[in-house]
């Protein structure tokens, strides 16, 4: 069972998602869990395991879920009387641990070209799960795409089905080899969660995707939520440094900053 646990954990890693397990440690006297007891909290407030049942696991479920976000792991401690904070009269202790293991943010690269390729490169040594999208598979074995999670060599409709997408650590770059590409492409996002979503193009060739996209009836607060043309001014048009000023954009997003040179006068 602990085995499951673990790697049900570790699923939910890869799918994008937190979860965190919760052990006990010790029990002392009359505790209605064992030691070395598991059980896994996912975030959606599903359990996998138990440590006991009752009020000690609705409650450790209710901190971990309330924990989630910052994800710092805690120590916890039940006395199991009248007098402790769950009213319990069965006398003992318990005590364990809860760890969380947070999902890594995850880069959807449409498009496999040039850009791409420095992009993928850099975000996977900044700790990003790289995905790239491109129907065109001879692309794959891209020395830059040696760290990625996966290559999707599938159309954008059907890959877009298959990925999860999540709005606190999906972040999503459009370097597709046309505006047609672009096109279809954020018709299939419209209806996802995202952080953050790119494109590239110039200003001229974005406004007249945009005016098509609004004439077809996407709405407009969607495309207002787009970055484009995309990246930090920072770059001198080489491939290699837009795809820095691109990374930069995403952090400054990330990390909640505004990009400002922090030079002393």
């Amino acid at each position: 069972m602990k085995a499951e646990i673990l790697q049900a954990i570790y699923k939910e890693n890869q799918l994008g998602r937190d979860a965190a397990l919760c052990f006990l440690i010790e029990n002392k006297g009359s505790t209605p869990g064992e030691d070395n007891s598991v059980m896994a909290v996912f975030s959606d407030g599903s359990i996998l395991g138990t440590v006991g049942g009752g009020a000690i696991e609705k409650d450790l479920i209710r901190r971990t879920m309330e924990g989630m976000k910052e994800g710092n792991s805690f120590e916890f401690d039940y006395n199991l009387s009248k007098n402790g904070e769950l009213k319990m009269s069965c006398g003992g202790n318990s005590r364990g641990y809860v760890k969380y293991f947070k999902s890594s943010n995850r880069l959807l690269i449409f498009g496999a070209g040039h850009v791409s390729q420095k992009l993928a490169r850099i975000a996977s040594k900044t700790g990003f799960d790289v995905s790239v999208v491109d129907d065109r598979s001879e692309f794959k074995n891209s020395p830059d795409f040696a760290d990625i999670k996966e290559y999707i060599a599938e159309d954008l409709k059907s890959a877009t089905d298959k990925i999860d997408f999540d709005d606190k650590k999906t972040y999503i770059v459009l370097c597709n080899r046309g505006h047609s590409y672009d096109k279809e492409t954020l018709e299939c996002l419209v209806d996802k969660d995202f952080a953050y979503l790119g494109m590239i193009g110039s200003k001229a060739k974005v406004i007249g995707l945009f005016d098509q996209l609004k004439a077809e009836g996407i709405d407009e607060k969607f495309l207002n939520r787009i970055y484009t043309p995309i990246g930090l001014d920072i770059d001198n048009g080489s491939v290699e440094e837009i795809a820095i000023s691109i990374m930069a954009e995403i952090l400054m997003v990330k990390n909640n900053k505004d990009g400002k040179i922090q030079k002393l006068k």
